[in-house]
């Protein structure tokens, strides 16, 4: 699968991303240290460090279209690490995630991740989903919301994002709950006025559905190909490279070179 190509013009480098986390890292754990020497030693020096690091971060995090409304037409982009998931990007408690506008149909996204390969030794946790897709029938049910799944390699592993979008022609579905973004335990939405909200959701595993071929035979669910840089949206089931993948359909945690499973 071809590397998404980056949409802001001066993303960092492999080599300058390497850097920055070495730093970041370093000062993580010189912090952890001198929180555990206190009082003889202050940890404020290293944790400045790593807010000036995750800055750095956060400035040059590639920007990359993911999906497309099918209402608009219009492309989603959003910042994403798709160099490996040992980015800042991916930490679950703490936003390394600049604010990229998105289409204003786009209700929330998700995702899943399929690893394949060795785990990074990552300090901070990562819950980058399931390894298989799937769809939140709470949300798809609506009928003005259409989800979108694609796919693209987020270093030696593959990711799922899975976009709901929502009829702008439509009521707005303002009793759903949404979902948190992918990968980070917050949403981001733009409320009718224009202003920017956030929140937490909370999905089971059990509110998750795995059977994607009812959803893509219906319409409610589409899909663009992997690697397919048009984001060409298809419809239903046959061709669909997503159903019927095969791995585990749990929750997974990431942390310090480990995995386990909620």
């Amino acid at each position: 699968m071809p590397a998404p190509r980056a949409l802001r013009g001066a993303p960092f480098t492999a080599e300058e991303r390497a850097a920055l986390l070495e730093r970041y890292f370093a000062a993580y754990r010189a912090a952890d240290a001198a929180e555990l020497a206190r009082p003889e030693r202050d940890a404020s020096s290293f944790h400045a460090e790593m807010e000036a690091v995750g800055r750095d971060y956060v400035d040059a995090v590639p920007i990359v279209a993911i999906s497309r409304s099918p209402y608009t037409g219009e492309v989603f982009e959003t910042s994403l690490d798709t160099f490996g998931i040992d980015g800042l990007w991916w930490a679950y408690d703490h936003l390394f995630r600049p604010y990229v506008p998105a289409p204003a149909d786009l209700y929330g996204w998700t995702g899943a991740l399929k690893v394949d390969g060795p785990l990074p030794a990552f300090s901070l946790k990562t819950m980058p989903g399931p390894d298989v897709p799937f769809v939140l029938p709470a949300i798809l049910r609506h009928p003005s919301i259409t989800g979108v799944i694609s796919a693209l390699p987020i270093g030696p592993h593959v990711g799922f994002p899975v976009c709901y979008f929502a009829d702008p022609a439509a009521p707005p579905p303002d009793a759903l709950e949404r979902v948190d973004d992918w990968g980070v335990r917050t949403f981001t939405f733009r409320r009718p006025d224009g202003s920017l909200g956030s929140g937490h959701a909370t999905q089971a595993d059990e509110d998750k559905d795995f059977d994607l071929g009812p959803w893509l035979a219906s319409g409610k669910l589409r899909w663009i190909g992997p690697g397919d840089e048009t984001l060409t949206l298809r419809t239903g089931e046959d061709g669909c490279p997503y159903v019927g993948l095969p791995g585990e359909r749990r929750r997974r945690y990431l942390q310090e070179g480990r995995s386990r499973f909620a």
